[in-house]
């Protein structure tokens, strides 16, 4: 096999991962690595194929290895995947707050701050809050500092990374008190640290509907 079908074939196999895809190359490179060498004498093939054979080595070996303290905390985590971590106290959300955050942001549209005209046109009969003050209060609500001293007593910091797949589901009426349950999804080991994906619901307490949805990801440095 020429080395065009032998690439066209395993382009072919896209599907396969990384470390399988060079593990089922490997030979066969190898192979014609050999065939090179003799009938080609000189040092480009030979750096070539060092050169593959060592980035496929890195793939199947990779250097990175976690910081005991770092297996320590997965192996906690490990027990709650899947499971509700953490259930916060309930926060009032009331028109001084949102004012604030209008005043803070630049969005000062009427639905948020002016509540006669709010009863009066808006389909709410209230101002409502922002949605991006709801998510700004995520910490607060989610007790991050509080949680990270009880569950990660050994981390130099927590940073917030991001999130996914925010979703506003039902607005918050100025007065409402909210809450929110987080759920481990998801984690993944680094050399000094652990990522955390959480799905956070904010409740609303009366009627227990759900303002919003989000997955947080987190980062705990040890």
């Amino acid at each position: 096999m020429n080395i065009v079908e032998l690439l066209k074939e395993k382009g072919q196999q896209l599907q396969l991962s990384n470390g399988e895809f060079i593990r089922r190359l490997e030979p066969q490179v190898r192979e014609l690595k050999e065939s090179l060498n003799q009938s080609v004498s000189n040092s480009f093939a030979s750096a070539f194929f060092s050169r593959f054979i060592a980035v496929a080595n890195e793939e199947l070996h990779p250097a990175v290895v976690p910081l005991p303290a770092v297996v320590e905390l997965a192996s906690s985590l490990r027990r709650k995947l899947g499971q509700e971590v953490h259930l916060g106290d309930w926060q009032l959300v009331d028109q001084s707050m949102i004012d604030s955050f209008a005043q803070a942001t630049g969005d000062a549209q009427w639905i948020h701050t002016d509540p006669v005209r709010a009863e009066r046109e808006s389909p709410f009969k209230s101002t409502i809050a922002h949605g991006f003050l709801i998510v700004s209060l995520l910490p607060k609500m989610r007790g991050l500092e509080e949680y990270a001293k009880v569950h990660y007593p050994n981390s130099r910091m927590v940073v917030n990374c991001g999130m996914n797949d925010l979703r506003f589901i039902t607005p918050v009426k100025s007065g409402s008190r909210l809450r929110s349950r987080t759920y481990l999804r998801k984690y993944e080991l680094n050399k000094r640290s652990i990522d955390l994906t959480e799905e956070v619901i904010v409740e609303i307490e009366l009627g227990r509907k759900e303002a919003c949805r989000v997955e947080l990801l987190t980062r705990v440095y040890l």
